[in-house]
């Protein structure tokens, strides 16, 4: 037998009630709630005396198609629109009686009306099993969440692939670019796929939304730094934070390095200084990821090992395999320097103090070195910019693309080569020039 009902729900008598006997000769609690008088029936039990209240929307108690009964709340506060509900459930459930319906197709019909806001946590808590960066996660949960609240996703049965595009779509117009159109994209095509696998979701209503072409249309393109720029750039990160510890900014003796300060202070100055040189030389070197050398620690760093390398861990890695980066000797050499200085240190203790602003401080370096961050091209130098720079430095000196790819740790060599390798038009010159000289040899024939 099926029905709706609203359930009674049993809670502690408030502390601003007034008990009264009724008529019926119950015992009934009143009191206010804000404007409203409230009036409920007191009921005695093991717990002490009790209110008896009403849920706030229908109940529904039904059997389903495999005979178990069940109860389910309908999210009705109206009788007639909770037992309409309830009638079309007893539909679904006579369809997969009949073999019209298959279980799998019912129990998606039960779980599309979930609202997003429900089913979210549950996508974290995939995404952390999946061992995603906490970073990663947080994007990824607010880009879903924008999404619902401009496009007006509540529940996920109206989640609309045209909608989701027509957004989209006027965020270009409005300036966005590709990259980030494609990132907004993904998060949900993605959120959906986890959706359809969990049986909350028929079908994905984004995987039709075409992709945009980044490579046409690319806001931050960054170009490598030439051996002259990175020999400056070393230099700078060295000499600036002495050099902005005892610059004078103010009076007659304005901008020179005539400031008084204690010598501890100074020999702390210069230690920063070979910090930051020996961070951007690691980043060139290995094409570490600045949140990769970040989690170096000490006990990461073999440098008396025959091929002396830096392990890194695969949960600190972007792509969670883990990788064994060999060193280059002139870095070797330093690096023993450092942990030197260091007292070698506990194998915990972070190899480097990588600065949340490191972007920030390379621009200073970058303007203290005089090199433009940006050049006629438009294209930026920024931290990132450094393992492009590893990348076309081993293309420059013959390092063969697959050797640059597991260098660079990539899944394919067209990233290496097409995203992060910058050739210069003299690099392709001198390759073109070693092609032997053909044009000539009629004319050397002939002269015979």
């Amino acid at each position: 037998m099926s029905r709706v009902y609203k359930k009674p729900l049993y809670r502690p008598v408030p502390e601003n009630a007034t008990i009264i006997q009724g008529n019926d000769g119950k015992n009934y609690a009143c009191w206010n709630n804000g404007n409203r008088e409230i009036k409920s029936e007191i009921v005695e039990s093991k717990n002490g005396r009790r209110i008896v209240t009403e849920s706030e929307f229908y109940i529904a108690r039904f059997t389903d198609a495999n005979g178990r009964f069940r109860e389910r709340s309908t999210g009705c506060r109206d009788q007639r629109t909770a037992e309409h509900k309830l009638n079309t459930w007893l539909q679904e459930i006579e369809k997969v009686k009949s073999g019209i319906l298959s279980q799998e197709e019912f129990e998606i019909s039960k779980r599309i009306s979930d609202t997003i806001e429900d089913q979210i946590p549950h996508f974290e808590e995939y995404l952390k099993a999946k061992s995603a960066s906490a970073r990663y996660i947080k994007m990824t949960i607010d880009k879903i969440k924008k999404i619902c609240k401009v496009c007006n996703f509540k529940v996920m049965a109206e989640m609309n692939g045209m909608i989701l595009l027509r957004w989209l779509n006027k965020q270009v117009a409005a300036g966005m670019g590709a990259r980030a159109r494609n990132n907004y994209r993904e998060v949900m095509v993605n959120f959906s796929n986890w959706a359809v696998d969990n049986k909350s979701l028929a079908v994905n209503p984004f995987t039709k939304i075409p992709k945009a072409r980044e490579a046409s249309d690319r806001r931050h393109e960054r170009r490598a730094l030439s051996v002259t720029e990175i020999v400056r750039l070393l230099k700078a990160a060295e000499e600036r934070p002495l050099h902005e510890l005892t610059l004078i900014r103010v009076g007659t003796r304005k901008g020179r390095n005539e400031a008084k300060v204690r010598e501890e202070v100074k020999e702390q100055a210069k230690r920063i200084g070979w910090e930051r040189k020996l961070i951007y030389a690691t980043l060139i070197y290995t094409g570490l990821r600045k949140n990769e050398l970040a989690s170096i620690t000490v006990g990461q760093v073999f440098l008396e090992e025959e091929i002396p390398y830096i392990a890194l861990a695969a949960k600190d890695e972007k792509s969670r395999r883990g990788a064994t980066l060999p060193l280059h000797p002139e870095l070797t050499e330093h690096l023993r320097q450092w942990l030197t200085l260091k007292g070698n240190g506990s194998p915990k203790e972070k190899l480097f103090y990588v600065p949340y602003n490191l972007c920030h401080n390379m621009t200073c370096d970058l303007k203290y070195a005089g090199i433009e961050k940006r050049d006629v091209l438009n294209r930026v130098v920024d931290v990132h910019a450094l393992r492009h720079t590893h990348a076309t430095l081993l293309a420059k000196r013959g390092v063969s693309p697959t050797v640059a790819k597991d260098s660079m740790r990539h899944a394919n060599m067209r990233e290496t080569m097409g995203i992060y390798t910058h050739l210069e038009i003299q690099d392709v010159a001198e390759g073109i020039n070693r092609i032997p000289g053909f044009l000539n040899e009629n004319k050397k024939e002939n002269e015979k």
